[in-house]
Parts: structure tokens; C-alpha cells; sequence
């Protein structure tokens, strides 16, 4: 199982990374992370980077990798930049290679809890579904902190189910519930140590003990707790040597999930609605749906096991629930559960033969896709990561169109990032390492084509200006549902902010603006209505031509 889940997330491991046409990865977040692991020396014995929106321990595991990479392939030459910026993405493919073994692992780790829990049948069901969740398996292609975290869920959870004592087997001894307690907690501090929200995990070791050593669950509970403190403390130890950017930043994380992220979830349903869609979507509507039955179903009929994973779901899910946050990666801590139930409830199927072959059925269309999740949607999306991305595709066709006019100009509705078509290198940078006034003057550098922004008066970056259009007069326009999906979505909205009103208005000027002048040249990529770190790797990206009459 582990071989399958790692040889499916190694294929297409290379999206969007540098290439001749960009220097930085179309992930906005892989530089960023990859900038603060540097501010982490193992080597040294410096464990605080100064950077706390995450916890410390994957930022410590890419500084590893970096520095293997620099030993095997060579470090970079500081003072060229193509040196430098083809050594952070070789970094970057490090770290995706760590992402692609935690996801495999974490597929691993639900076969051997099912395996205890079930039976061979009930493992290779619910490890087989989480191998091929297609939210699963995209992230497992990305340098972040996601799918280690789960990984260490998946292992929390393993050791706290190891606490249930089976049928016909003799009691544990007090050594061993101790040594399954604290490896639980351990887990759970790991995973608090890559991402805060692991800590939650250890709700399930306490259920467990609450349920069946309920004479000794204050010691061992203090036990699993004090295991699980001590974890993150050793892997995020900035959280004691670096308090105040540690509150700085844990402050800023909590804060940016309360009130969202600009205008990407503006005006949708609340948090419960919407990870539902989520899970829907990332993991195949048949696979949620069975999942979670089957835990309420198993939790009304006392099984312990049960109601200790839901003991750390409902809770968790409350929690991104009512952030105004609502990355699909948010929910992945909620698949180990899910394909838990998953496979407990098709064996339970098999079991009873004559009903029980629908929900067999069920779980094998699942697996394979029916719904557009499971295998098929994996293929799909490893179809859009291993073909050319519509951003490079867009600036392909856009050079060729400049080799017969090389004064052409090209007119963007904001300054360049990870959702632009890359007419010249830096155009994916990350905001905070280049100013927009330094971006322009990039831009203005390139040539065939020449490539440009509208910036006000007052010398900031504009969006959607319809003086790109009326007083630039661009020869092209090009633009992303990366940065028009939400403004689009937004018309005539009178419940969303202020702010979230003003773009929809400037977007849908722009737009009749853009129809009177300019006729649709071009399109690439699919047009696809997935969440954003979903349309990471696939988002349809336009070509406008200016109208001979304008």
C-alpha cells in the first residue's frame, strides 16, 4: 500500500516549479517557507527562525533536505540568480519528496489501524481510498506543512487505538498502556510542532482512557498531555526562547482565519457548509458520506473506537468550522477518521453478504471515482500537473505572437504573481521579497513582449483599472480566474464587505470596458469551480486582443 500511494504522488511532483519562463514555484506559499526554514540551523543548534505561523518542526525538516540537496547537488551561487533560484527549487523538490512519503505514510499508518480495528479487507479499503483522495494526493505534491501534520495525526490516533484492549486477548500490562499513551501524545506534539491544530489530538488517547482505565485516566491522561507538550515544545521550541514573535505570530495566524483571506472566501457559506463541499470534493462524495455513517453508526452502537475519533473530529471541525478561512487542506485531518470508517463499514458489508454487497459496491466505485473522487479525480488532477500549466502555455503563445511585433505590449489588471501568465522571470515572486514599484521596473526590462500594469497616481499598483485599458491601451490583456473568480462571483452583493463591493465594481467596469475594446483572443487551461489550493495547478487563464478599431 505504501509503495502504491508514494509511486502515485511522485507522478507530477515537478508542477510548477522554475522552468525557462519563471524562477519560482506557482505554489505562492513554497518560497515563503522555504525563505523562513533557512532561519533554522541544525547544525548549530538554532531552532527559533523568527517565524511562527507555523510550528517549527517541518520548517526543520526542509532546512535537512536543503542542506542535503546543497551537499549532493551542489549550494547556489549567491550572486546569480539563475543559480540561486534553480537551488531553492531544488530544495522545494525536497521538500515536496517529504510531503509525498507523509502522505503515503499516512495511507500506511490507516492501514494498520484498520488492520487492528477490522480485518485485511476493512484496511485495504479505507488505506486504498486515502491513497487516492484527490485533495490528498495534490498536496502531497506541494512543499508545506499539510500532509506531514496528518501523518502525525494518523500515528497519534494509531497509538491511542492500540490502548483498546481486543477480545480474548490478555489485559495489557501498565507498561504497555503507558508506552502506547505517551507515544500518542508524543505523535500529537509532532503534529502541533508542524501545524498548532495537532494538538487536538490527543483527545483521542483520552477517550480511550476514559472509556476503559477510567481508575488511573487523571495520571495517564496528565501523562499523554505532559508526552504531547513535550513534543511540541522540543520541535517549536521558540514557543519558550522566542516568545513574543511566537505570540506575535500565533496571534496573526488566528487572527487571519477569523476574518478571512482577502476576498477568496467572501460572501460563502459558513465555514460547516462549505468543508463539507470540501470533503466532498477532495475526497469523493461516496467516501464522505460512507465515512462518516459509518462512524455515527459505530458510535451509536458503543464502539470506543469510534467515539474517540470523533472525539477529536467534532471538535476539530467546529473549529475550522467557524473560520472565515476555508482551505480544502484544512480538512485533511479529518480523512484519517473518515477512511477509518470507510473501511470498517465495507467490511462490515463483505461480513453480512446478502445487503452488505451494496456498501462493497459503494466502496469500490468510490475508490475507482465514480463521483469524480477517488481514482478518477486523481488522474485528472495528475493530468493537469504533468501537462504544460495554462500560465506557461499563455506566455508561450504570447511570445510567439510578439516575434512578428516585438514593440507588442501586455496589459495586466494587477501586478504579477503566481496567478500571472510569466513574461519575465521574477513575475512569480512572492510579494514581500519585491516591491511593486521594483516589479514594474522588471517588467518594463523584458521585451518581446513588453509587459505592464496600471499604477495610480499616487505611485500604488492598481486592480482592474479601466485606465489600463483606456489610457495603456495595451495590445493584450491577460488575466487568471486566480484573480477574477471572487470579483466575479461578487456582483451586485450587498451582504459582503465594503471592500469585497468596491472590487466587484472595479472587476465588472473593467470587464465592459474590456468587452468594448478588446475582442477574447485566447484561453488555456480548464475552467474549473474548485477551491483556490485546488485551482493552484489548473486555473483557466485569458487572452484579450485589442480591436483594430481601438
Amino acid at each position: 500500500m505504501f509503495v502504491v500511494a508514494l509511486a502515485i504522488r511522485l507522478v507530477g511532483i515537478g508542477w510548477g516549479l522554475k522552468n525557462d519562463l519563471h524562477n519560482q514555484s506557482y505554489h505562492p506559499d513554497e518560497e515563503v517557507i522555504f525563505m523562513y526554514s533557512q532561519g533554522v540551523d541544525p547544525a548549530h543548534l538554532k531552532f527559533t527562525p523568527g517565524f511562527y505561523n507555523y510550528g517549527t518542526l517541518y520548517l526543520t525538516t526542509l532546512r535537512v533536505a536543503s542542506d542535503m540537496t546543497a551537499a549532493y547537488t551542489g549550494g547556489p551561487d549567491l550572486k546569480n540568480a539563475d543559480s540561486k533560484w534553480s537551488y531553492i527549487a531544488r530544495c522545494n523538490f525536497a521538500g515536496r519528496i517529504i510531503s509525498a512519503f507523509a502522505g503515503a505514510g499516512t495511507a500506511l499508518v490507516v492501514f494498520f489501524l484498520l488492520l487492528r480495528l477490522s480485518s485485511l479487507i476493512a484496511a485495504g479499503f479505507g488505506a486504498g481510498m486515502l491513497a487516492v483522495a484527490p485533495a490528498h494526493v495534490v498536496h502531497s505534491r506541494f512543499q508545506t506543512v499539510d500532509v506531514l501534520a496528518v501523518l502525525f495525526l494518523a500515528l497519534s490516533a494509531l497509538y491511542a487505538l492500540k490502548v483498546i484492549p481486543k477480545d480474548g486477548d490478555e489485559p495489557f500490562t501498565p507498561k504497555q498502556i503507558l508506552k502506547w499513551v505517551v507515544l500518542s501524545g508524543v505523535f500529537a506534539g509532532l503534529s502541533a510542532g508542524t501545524k498548532y491544530t495537532g494538538i487536538l489530538g490527543v483527545i483521542t488517547v483520552l477517550v480511550v482512557l476514559f472509556a476503559y482505565y477510567r481508575a488511573d485516566v487523571i495520571k495517564n491522561g496528565l501523562i499523554a498531555l505532559a508526552a504531547a507538550i513535550g513534543a511540541f515544545v522540543v520541535t517549536c521550541p521558540g514557543f519558550l526562547l522566542d516568545n513574543e514573535a511566537f505570540m506575535r505570530d500565533f496571534k496573526y495566524e488566528m487572527l487571519h482565519t477569523s476574518t478571512g483571506h482577502g476576498l477568496v472566501f467572501e460572501g460563502t457559506a459558513s465555514g460547516f457548509v462549505f468543508h463539507f463541499a470540501n470533503l466532498l470534493q477532495g475526497l469523493g462524495t461516496i467516501a464522505t458520506f460512507v465515512g462518516i455513517g459509518a462512524l455515527v453508526y459505530a458510535a451509536y452502537r458503543r464502539q470506543i473506537w469510534a467515539i474517540a475519533l470523533l472525539g477529536f473530529m467534532v471538535p476539530y471541525y467546529i473549529l475550522i468550522g467557524r473560520a472565515e478561512v476555508k482551505f480544502i487542506r484544512y480538512t485533511f485531518p479529518l480523512y484519517v477518521g473518515l477512511a477509518v470508517g470507510f473501511g470498517w463499514a465495507v467490511a462490515k458489508g463483505h461480513e453480512h453478504r446478502k445487503y452488505g454487497r451494496y456498501l462493497v459496491g459503494a466502496g469500490i466505485l468510490a475508490i475507482g471515482g465514480v463521483d469524480y473522487g477517488g481514482l478518477i479525480g486523481t488522474v485528472r488532477f495528475t493530468g493537469y500537473m504533468t501537462g504544460e500549466d495554462p500560465r506557461d502555455a499563455a506566455a508561450r503563445y504570447l511570445k510567439d505572437q510578439a516575434k512578428s511585433n516585438p514593440n507588442m505590449v501586455v496589459g495586466l489588471p494587477e501586478d504579477p504573481w503566481f496567478w500571472s501568465a510569466p513574461l519575465f522571470p521574477d513575475s512569480t515572486i512572492s510579494r514581500g521579497s519585491m516591491s511593486p514599484k521594483h516589479r514594474l521596473a522588471e517588467m518594463q526590462l523584458a521585451t518581446a513582449p513588453r509587459e505592464t500594469f496600471y499604477i495610480g497616481p499616487e505611485g500604488n499598483p492598481t486592480q482592474f483599472d479601466t485606465r489600463l485599458i483606456t489610457d495603456t491601451k495595451p495590445d493584450f490583456i491577460t488575466a487568471s480566474t486566480l484573480e477574477t473568480a471572487d470579483p466575479f462571483r461578487l456582483k451586485g452583493r450587498k451582504d459582503i464587505s465594503s471592500e469585497g463591493q468596491a472590487l466587484a465594481k472595479q472587476y465588472w467596469d473593467f470587464s465592459r470596458a474590456l468587452q468594448e475594446a478588446y475582442d477574447p483572443d485566447r484561453g488555456f487551461g480548464d475552467d474549473l469551480n474548485i477551491v483556490q489550493d485546488l485551482a493552484y495547478v489548473q486555473p483557466r487563464v485569458y487572452v484579450w486582443k485589442r480591436k483594430t478599431t481601438n
